[in-house]
């Protein structure tokens, strides 16, 4: 291997472009086309190269140029170099260029609405990395590269959100507790059946208030913090619970979920994209990504009215 010290002989790195270029078109009115010069500079640059190896790499004819030995040699190994260089530096680029997108959303919302097409929209967004959690501190606030899928009735302070979905909550049960009655509705006075709760008991509470269903007597509540963990117990039939109506559509036809009754209420709470003030403005894959979502979300509603 050549010591380092040879390289201060090496000709520029300019000079070598050049050299390139002519020797793969030979032609110099064509290499300054394609390097943007002139014609006279790139003459004036093999001229330098040529007085730095003490040797002539084109033979100047009246038909042309043409390629010493000495040119043959050295046009392909800067070939080779000029081409490791350029893929070099765009990886270099595309690794500047990489964008990453930390998203917060419960379980729930991540499977339901994000996980089933998630690979469309990263292949419609390269060189975007998408980080999805379902943890975090409820005191953090969402920085520049965060998006927080918040289920409010108001966005925390400071912050920008946009409402994604506002429910249509039915109440919904597993195949063996509505093939215990004749009627499904019989399901929600029995005292026996235990009422499954997301945060509090305000939900059931209004929509038996709206059916005119005593709410009172010795019914058994259960509490959750995750929307996801209560479809599960659903399905496994220990208890009955309010589910939004296009979430669980895919459930409800593949026979895993039934609906105890079509009426519905809308919760004050709704799902809202939440992210750092002003960051949609100069972040644009932060506004990409809400109006995919908000896109995913519309068909999944237009999906669940139309069957």
């Amino acid at each position: 291997m050549p010591a380092r010290s040879e390289r201060k002989r090496i000709p520029s790195l300019k000079a070598i472009r050049v050299f390139e270029a002519a020797a793969h078109h030979l032609s110099f009115t064509r290499a300054a086309d394609e390097l943007s010069v002139s014609q006279g500079a790139v003459s004036h640059q093999i001229k330098l190269l040529e007085e730095n190896l003490g040797v002539r790499v084109f033979i100047r004819g009246s038909k042309g140029i043409s390629l010493t030995p000495q040119g043959m040699l050295l046009k392909e190994t800067c070939k080779r170099a000029l081409d490791e260089i350029s893929e070099t530096l765009s990886l270099i680029r595309k690794t500047r260029d990489t964008k990453t997108l930390n998203v917060s959303a419960g379980p729930f919302f991540a499977l339901k609405v994000i996980a089933p097409r998630i690979s469309d929209f990263m292949n419609e967004n390269p060189g975007l990395q998408l980080h999805l959690n379902n943890v975090r501190s409820s005191a953090s606030s969402p920085g520049p590269n965060d998006v927080f899928i918040e289920y409010c009735e108001e966005a925390p302070a400071g912050t920008h959100s946009f409402e994604l979905l506002r429910e249509k909550l039915v109440p919904v049960c597993s195949r063996d507790l509505i093939e215990s009655v004749s009627e499904p509705m019989d399901l929600l006075r029995r005292p026996d059946i235990t009422r499954l709760n997301y945060r509090d008991l305000k939900d059931w509470e209004t929509w038996l208030g709206q059916e005119n269903i005593e709410t009172g007597g010795t019914h058994p509540n259960l509490v959750f913090d995750d929307q996801h963990t209560i479809i599960e117990v659903v399905r496994s039939g220990q208890g009955i619970a309010l589910a939004d109506r296009s979430l669980i559509d895919q459930d409800v036809k593949a026979g895993r979920i039934f609906v105890i009754s079509e009426s519905y209420i809308r919760p004050p709470l709704s799902y809202k994209f939440v992210c750092a003030e002003d960051i949609i403005a100069a972040t644009s894959y932060v506004d990409v990504f809400r109006k995919w979502l908000m896109d995913e979300i519309s068909e999944i509603q237009m999906r669940s009215e139309s069957s």
